[in-house]
């Protein structure tokens, strides 16, 4: 679900209703009129993700799979009209994550299916609509899902964390600064191929709050248990700090950055069974970076995990 900044609309491309078989339908939400079908796209797809595209109604879908683990390895453009352009990218893969750069590229970082896992990162060049593949390489980085993808305010770097590479769970913290790999921690960069900066996880959230510079990482799960101890990552100082746990653990969630500098926190599962989401919840709590505590909010009508949340002004929208 993505947020149209121009029409304020809100944009739900693809995914799926049974977790077998991708969907292949293009929603526009209006706030004022409720949800309508625009078109359809040409390949179903699901695990894929998407962005607001070219400060305009359109949003660009990275990736993803169809069905029975058939993999994309194309982006596909869509705007509000139902207009539809397509580039291929340099290596299908989904559960990836993605982030904006500054320069209005977008960073790909790892995932599943990929052909070639010693080269997990790539960017979209805005410009020439085009991908190309990125030499920075990390062992740590090889075939995850639930990492996570966050930019350092506007320094340009990013924190990668975490993650899920089918038979271990990492609390490694890397930063990239479009052109390197640097440790995030005080752990050297070889350290890191064995070593962790905090409890390794997956499918947590991480959220920079410019208040107090630094990143929020909430909850998320090892396999067998979702968590709830959080930290707070200094770039300046380059620590993993725990700061106040949730009130219930929390994995699948969705954390949202509100005006106030506040994070909210959405949903999730507060169990695990073979590293799959069990007992979803419509538990929502607020973290304040002042006080560095969680209170709760109010709860959702239903309780929800993988499921998408999108700021619209001063009302967040849930879906799925």
């Amino acid at each position: 679900m993505t947020y149209l900044q121009q029409s304020g609309y809100l944009m739900i491309a693809g995914g799926t209703a049974n977790g077998l078989t991708g969907l292949s339908s293009i929603d526009i939400y209006n706030p004022w009129t409720g949800c309508y079908n625009v078109s359809n796209m040409s390949v179903p797809r699901m695990h894929h993700t998407a962005t607001y595209y070219n400060n305009s109604d359109t949003i660009i879908l990275l990736g993803g799979i169809q069905q029975n683990n058939n993999l994309i390895s194309e982006s596909e453009i869509l705007s509000i009209s139902g207009t539809q352009l397509y580039h291929p990218m340099s290596q299908p893969r989904y559960f990836h994550e993605i982030s904006i750069l500054n320069d209005s590229n977008i960073l790909i970082v790892s995932g599943h299916g990929l052909i070639n896992n010693s080269v997990p990162l790539e960017i979209y060049n805005h410009s020439s609509s085009t991908f190309q593949q990125l030499t920075p390489y990390h062992s740590r980085l090889r075939n995850l899902e639930g990492h996570s993808v966050t930019p350092i305010g506007t320094t340009g770097n990013h924190l990668i964390f975490g993650g899920f590479n089918g038979s271990s769970y990492f609390g490694v913290g890397l930063i990239y600064d479009g052109t390197e790999l640097t440790a995030a921690g005080t752990l050297n960069i070889t350290s890191l191929e064995t070593m962790n900066d905090i409890t390794g996880r997956a499918h947590h959230q991480a959220t920079y709050i410019s208040q107090i510079n630094a990143i929020l990482i909430t909850g998320g799960n090892n396999g067998t248990h979702a968590l709830f101890d959080c930290y707070l990552y200094d770039p300046v100082n380059r620590t993993f700090t725990p700061t106040a746990s949730m009130g219930m653990p929390r994995s699948f969630h969705k954390a949202i950055l509100l005006s106030n500098g506040s994070v909210l926190i959405i949903g999730g599962a507060v169990g695990m069974s073979s590293n799959q989401p069990i007992t979803p919840t419509n538990s929502v709590e607020i973290y304040n970076p002042i006080t560095h505590t969680f209170t709760n909010a109010p709860l959702m009508n239903v309780a929800r995990y993988r499921h998408q949340a999108t700021l619209v002004e001063d009302e967040i929208f849930v879906s799925g």
